[in-house]
């Protein structure tokens, strides 16, 4: 039969473990930087996010944002000639039209801090 372990063999590694779930979302030494998921749907899940965070499509896709949260939310398309804040309600989807390729960063203005993504349009 195997000894049990002790609480001073169980803590370093509970401590490990409460520091990668306090890291969760941010970029660490331990996390990757979000790759772009090929996909014209992003999804406002239970969670205060963008599920995709960052997506690529190509010029001239139709991208749709689905609310699932119990809260509302928007799009706000942070800069250049589509710059534009567009309501989210619950259980609503909103469609924005991406024509010209570039980097596109928006983020809810109602949750800023929280709630920010990326549209990659490539040719």
């Amino acid at each position: 039969m195997m000894p049990r372990p002790t609480a001073r063999a169980v803590l370093p590694l509970a401590a490990v473990v409460a520091a990668l779930a306090s890291a969760h979302g941010k970029a660490t030494p331990f996390t990757l930087p979000d790759q772009p998921v090929v996909t014209d749907r992003v999804d406002l899940p239970k969670s205060y996010r963008f599920a995709p965070r960052v997506i690529e499509v190509k010029p001239g896709t139709k991208v749709n944002w689905t609310n699932h949260d119990d809260f509302p939310h928007t799009v706000q398309i942070l800069a250049g000639a589509d710059a534009a804040t567009h309501d989210v309600g619950i259980g609503k989807t909103v469609n924005i039209t991406f024509n010209r390729p570039g980097t596109v960063y928006y983020h809810c203005s109602l949750h800023p801090a929280q709630m920010k993504g990326e549209v990659i349009v490539r040719s």
